[in-house]
């Protein structure tokens, strides 16, 4: 049975853990920049799911019980075996070239880690280190030398090259859409039965404003589900928890391999870009200059690759421009 049966979501094994080895809701919630609250419903969720108390809470503080203590065992050696095959992959042979990308959480776990066999396989001798950014791809690359960024250009510092269209697309999973339906359906009732995944905070292009853009109803009567990060929305969609906002670059490989798929015939063409910046004192070396070639040279690949998206109806999604 797959692990993501079993919890209600990635995050719970992340925030259990780090509230395991505090003992402290508050303590864990600074290591996510979140509230103590949101860990506690988070860590509730993941005991009421389980079936089983795994902590036992006092106002001095928080006790593990018997199958939390199972539990963080677990976890932890897990998570150590995690680290260790991460740092084997930073530590490539003597003499290898590190290139420093800075790219959005979801961006890496979905499009770069798929592509990441196939790399190293052509650069056997180029190491790469992530700087991971939450929220939007926007603000200085801080010393990496190269990122994803959304609609910027180049300036004295930095040279910038455009790497896909802005498409944005209601996914979700393929068990979800059997149980629920598209959001076209006509019992639909304008979202009813319908759990949406949302981002928490100011969002740059909202649900309401997918659907104005798509000519679709307003989803009033859809539960609209918060998360604290997009790459764990991606993840709450594949898990079939909901219907998420998909962005075609992040989403495309779960789309083409069949994880997720569309929730409608909708493609929603904002009409701007997302590029590939690099560091100019930085494209001096040569390693750079090939990782910066070959993230483009896959990103010209999806244009073919969109063209064969169907959406719910079995017909070719219908394409929407910007909004005027």
């Amino acid at each position: 049975m797959s692990i993501r049966t079993l919890i209600p979501s990635n995050g719970a094994l992340f925030m259990f853990e780090a509230a395991a080895r505090h003992l402290n809701f508050t303590a864990a919630a600074q290591e996510f920049n979140v509230t103590q609250p949101a860990v506690s419903r988070t860590v509730g969720k993941l005991e009421a799911h389980l079936g089983v108390a795994l902590f036992e809470r006092h106002p001095g503080g928080l006790r593990l019980t018997e199958n939390g203590k199972q539990l963080q065992q677990a976890v932890e050696e897990g998570f150590g075996r995690i680290g260790k095959a991460l740092e084997n992959i930073a530590q490539t042979q003597q003499g290898a070239q590190t290139v420093t990308i800075s790219l959005t959480s979801a961006f890496t776990t979905n499009w770069l880690l798929p592509r990441y066999d196939r790399f190293r396989a052509k650069f056997p001798d180029i190491s790469l280190r992530f700087e991971l950014i939450h929220g939007e791809p926007n603000g200085p690359l801080n010393g990496a030398d190269l990122a994803v960024r959304y609609d910027v250009a180049s300036d004295r510092n930095t040279e910038a090259w455009p790497l896909v269209e802005e498409i944005v697309m209601a996914t979700c999973s393929p068990p979800y859409l059997e149980r629920h339906g598209s959001l076209k359906k006509p019992e639909a009732e304008q979202g009813k039965d319908h759990i949406l995944a949302v981002l928490m905070g100011q969002v740059r292009i909202p649900w309401d404003q997918f659907q104005a853009a798509t000519a679709g109803d307003p989803l009033i009567y859809a539960t609209r589900q918060p998360f604290s990060d997009y790459a764990l929305i991606v993840q709450a969609a594949l898990k079939g928890q909901c219907i998420s906002l998909g962005w075609w670059h992040v989403v495309a490989h779960e789309l083409m391999s069949g994880g997720l798929v569309l929730a409608s015939d909708a493609l929603y063409r904002t009409g701007k870009s997302y590029h590939l910046v690099a560091d100019r004192h930085s494209l001096e070396r040569r390693a750079v200059r090939k990782v910066r070639d070959w993230m483009i040279d896959e990103f010209a690949s999806l244009e073919s690759t969109l063209a064969e998206l169907r959406g719910p109806s079995g017909i070719p999604t219908q394409q929407f421009g910007l909004i005027n």
